[in-house]
């Protein structure tokens, strides 16, 4: 067949490992440069692959390429596919789940300390010409916490790895993972609400779908004590964040640590006011190693099923097992 693959989407500083990688297997890659489903299918000439960094893939999509035989995702969540739509028309879909794990834990810790230890503040009074150790209000022991943790997958048992050094009570909540495996991590398990009641620090790993979009929501900061602190690293669309601005306001969520927001980049975003709003722009998953595990993981995948051998991080195994539907 023609390995005609499209990569979109402009994050990257080039495509050049991904297209090594390709060509290696038999195939052709094309880089261009668009930000919506339309551009795409204006753009593009009828790709066997798509290979996505942040546009989105619809059915639309789909329908117009009747020759796509997959869909690369550069990421762990896959939020911006049409999963059942791919599923249905027997595209599998790749992702790249472990390219960044040591760096989202990594900052997810550094978001809970600078939002527990007053540290931008700090820092912003002492520029600002201060020097008073009293001047963030009273501070207490990380070790006299309680932390949840929304989402024990991978990146949520990474951040606990690293909470066990300071000894700080952990709640998890999570579904799809045993009381027992849970526990072998050291977390209590918990219902999404007792979390909420019980937890002096949240931090949401959870992948997003249409059961976990504004998970967060009023009714869950209204269940929360006064004071709590909110660490969100995983997707915007979470929390909301109408919600959470409001909750801020109010005194009930204390201080928040966000990589993430619904929209990127964030245009009269209210939380953006608030010196107790700690915001990254969506780089928890950056390191230069993590970049190049990124771009070679990706690069991979797409390689294996040129080759016609099975990709080693396949969303929808299902697909595999049954003969491709068409449109």
């Amino acid at each position: 067949m023609t390995e005609n693959v499209l990569l979109t989407g402009t994050v990257l500083p080039n495509s050049a490992v991904e297209k090594e990688i390709v060509e290696d297997a038999g195939g052709s890659l094309t880089t261009i440069d668009v930000s919506s489903t339309a551009e795409l299918i204006d753009a593009a000439t009828d790709p066997v692959g798509i290979m996505t960094i942040e546009t989105d893939i619809d059915e639309s999509v789909m329908d117009a390429f009747p020759n796509l035989e997959f869909i690369s995702v550069h990421g762990i969540g896959v939020d911006m596919v049409d999963l059942d739509a791919a599923t249905e028309r027997g595209i599998p879909v790749f992702n790249t789940p472990h390219y960044c794990l040591e760096e989202v834990a990594t900052h997810t810790l550094s978001l809970i300390l600078a939002c527990q230890r007053r540290v931008c503040q700090f820092n912003s009074d002492v520029k600002a010409g201060g020097w008073d150790y009293e001047s963030e209000g009273p501070i207490r022991r990380l070790s006299s916490k309680t932390v949840g943790v929304v989402g024990c997958g991978d990146i949520g048992l990474e951040v606990v790895k690293r909470l066990t050094g300071f000894d700080v009570d952990i709640l998890g909540y999570d579904p799809y993972v045993s009381e027992a495996e849970l526990s072998h991590h050291g977390i209590r398990k918990a219902d999404f609400e007792t979390l909420c009641e019980n937890s002096d620090i949240i931090t949401v790993h959870t992948p997003l779908t249409e059961s976990t979009r504004q998970l967060i929501d009023a009714a869950a900061f209204e269940s929360m004590g006064e004071g709590v602190t909110l660490v969100n690293a995983a997707r915007g669309e979470i929390v909301d964040q109408d919600a959470l601005s409001e909750a801020v306001e109010r005194g009930t969520v204390a201080y928040a640590g966000l990589d993430v927001l619904q929209e990127e980049p964030p245009e009269d975003d209210r939380l953006l006011n608030f010196d107790n709003v700690v915001v990254t722009p969506h780089a928890a998953w950056y390191s230069e190693d993590a970049l190049a595990e990124l771009q070679r993981q990706a690069g991979e995948n797409v390689a294996a099923f040129i080759r016609g051998e099975r990709p080693d991080y396949v969303v929808n195994e299902s697909v595999l097992e049954q003969p491709r539907t068409g449109q």
